[in-house]
């Protein structure tokens, strides 16, 4: 947000910086030219009032009457000339003769133009001069002036423009990362106790916020107790329910009998007890929480390979922990423990000597491998994990517990696959979790 808002900020004060700073050359440009344009207006009604007509009846202006000295000095910059109806200068100041004629406007108009050969202000006035034999005689009147002030005079200015208007657009662009910053940052405040949150370090946002904010830091607060207190009550009446379930089975099954008859409830006692068992685990499946720590995931498969290497010590099955210290996955302890526990305990059940697993983690997701070296999986081993074909696990065989893992990933939204293990040549299953 702070990124899109400054990078907006600094777009549209460029814009309007260089929107401002072109107006005002512009307008810098237009006064000068019409500061010229007066200045030569007024030198040529100073010259007309200096003329007066020759003895052939041309009107003449005397070099020593001209208003502006430049114009009796070589190359001072400043030339006038008298053109005849004709284009034929009848006066001019000393420079003039090797310059081109200009178009004549008519009478009573002015001409002002900006030359580019020779580098000058042009301007001139179209008259019609009427003579004492009432004979009227068609004149322009044109006064050149070098541009090299002009030039000089606009490049200072634009200079110093561009200069104090990209001082002032970093000035505000600093003024509005500033204000930014202390706009957003009591969202950076929800944001790092919302972290905290999830690593464990406090239990709700306990900060002030604005007016704003507070809704927002109280539904949070109300979504963070609720879940928890959910999660509690929802475990809690598990276990009521499973102390008050296996306490009569087992009563049950501590019945010893011989008859056929009493057998066959034994069994269905075995049966309802599995069935007890299978069904709490999967209602105990926390699934995915928006706001939970998470769970370094070594030291739990650590945990889970030493109590399975004494359960099978007779295999010698031997454990190859591949996963890095720094894997961290946002789940449940008790479901991961779940997880793992029934894909390394079917590992070493159904391999021979070696069992290996590892976290593959990227930018998308989680993948937990588990591989060992047995058999591998029977050829419809994917029907075991469509919906309502589901293994029985009091049987022998691949895949006891998948049952449970697929209730696990399918509470957390991931996939399970199951293939044959290219590394070690049994069994491989794949576990793909999201990584929030």
């Amino acid at each position: 947000m702070r990124a899109r808002m400054l990078l907006s900020a600094a777009l549209v004060l460029t814009a309007f910086g260089t929107l401002s700073g072109l107006t005002l050359e512009r307008a810098f440009q237009s006064g000068l030219q019409q500061a010229q344009q007066d200045k030569m207006q007024t030198l040529i009604y100073s010259l007309l009032g200096a003329a007066s007509p020759g003895a052939d009846g041309e009107l003449l202006i005397s070099i020593d009457a001209v208003p502006d000295p430049r114009l009796r000095q070589p190359l001072s910059g400043l030339e006038a000339a008298l053109f005849n109806e004709d284009g034929v200068i009848v006066w001019s100041s000393t420079d003039f003769l090797s310059l081109t004629q200009p178009s004549a406007p008519a009478v009573g108009e002015w001409q002002f133009e900006r030359l580019l050969e020779p580098n000058a202000f042009s301007l001139a006035f179209g008259m019609r001069w009427i003579d004492a034999s009432d004979d009227p005689r068609r004149y322009t009147v044109v006064v050149l002036e070098d541009a090299v002030a002009y030039d000089r005079q606009v490049g200072v200015f634009r200079r110093k423009l561009w200069g104090w208007l990209g001082t002032l657009l970093v000035g505000l662009t600093a003024i509005l990362l500033f204000l930014t910053g202390w706009g957003l940052a009591p969202l950076r405040r929800l944001g790092r106790e919302l972290q905290a949150v999830e690593s464990g370090r406090q239990q709700q946002i306990a900060g002030r916020y604005p007016d704003e904010l507070q809704p927002l830091a109280r539904d949070l607060n109300t979504m963070i107790i609720s879940e928890r207190n959910q999660l509690t009550r929802y475990r809690n009446a598990l276990g009521d329910l499973a102390h008050s379930l296996k306490t009569p089975l087992a009563v049950l099954r501590g019945i010893e009998t011989q008859s056929e008859q009493n057998r066959l409830i034994q069994e269905q006692v075995d049966r309802m007890r599995h069935i007890v068992d299978h069904q709490l685990r999967r209602a105990a499946a926390a699934g995915r929480r928006s706001l939970t720590e998470p769970v370094p995931v070594r030291p739990l498969a650590e945990k889970l390979t030493a109590a399975l290497t004494k359960v099978y010590a007779d295999k010698a099955v031997v454990f190859d922990n591949r996963v890095g210290p720094a894997v961290r996955i946002r789940a449940d302890q008790a479901d991961l423990y779940e997880l793992l526990g029934n894909l390394l305990d079917n590992a070493a059940k159904y391999g021979r000597h070696h069992v290996r697993v590892d976290v593959i983690e990227d930018a998308s997701h989680f993948a937990i491998v588990v591989e060992d070296d047995g058999d591998g999986f029977p050829e419809n081993a994917e029907s075991l994990l469509q919906r309502g074909a589901r293994a029985d696990t009091r049987q022998p065989g691949q895949g006891l517990g998948l049952a449970s893992v697929v209730e696990v990933v399918q509470a957390y939204g991931g996939r399970l696959l199951l293939e044959r293990s290219a590394l070690l040549g049994g069994a491989r299953v794949i576990v793909t979790l999201a990584p929030h």
